[in-house]
């Protein structure tokens, strides 16, 4: 149960990186991010968690929507391909740094898996 609590909190703090992982190559709808996040971690969003900050990362011009029919459909803004590079590029470096870390901070007992 401990786990998973943590594996939500890791989620839901990095969701707006998630969003635009999961919209860099392709238009989504708020359901299938919704589904894949719950696919790939798990993690069930509510809309209430994933609607405002699509409109949050909307406002600030990292995504794109339009219409199709009565849905609304996302994709990722060219300045939204720029911030999620730099994103990757500052999370590959924390990452690493934390990796070290732990390695050289763990008990001798300790598992990392």
């Amino acid at each position: 149960m401990r786990k998973n609590r943590i594996k939500s909190k890791f989620v839901r703090s990095f969701l707006d990186i998630f969003i635009m992982a999961a919209l860099n190559g392709s238009s989504m709808y708020g359901y299938e991010i919704m589904a894949l996040i719950h696919r790939e971690f798990g993690v069930l969003l509510s809309p209430g968690t994933l609607y405002p900050l699509l409109h949050s990362l909307e406002n600030k011009e990292l995504i794109i929507s339009n219409t199709d029919g009565s849905k609304i459909v996302y994709k990722i803004s060219l300045k939204g391909k720029e911030k999620y590079q730099e994103t990757l590029i500052a999370l590959n470096f924390i990452f690493e740094k934390l990796s070290v870390f732990i390695r050289n901070h763990k008990e001798d007992t300790l598992q990392i898996a």
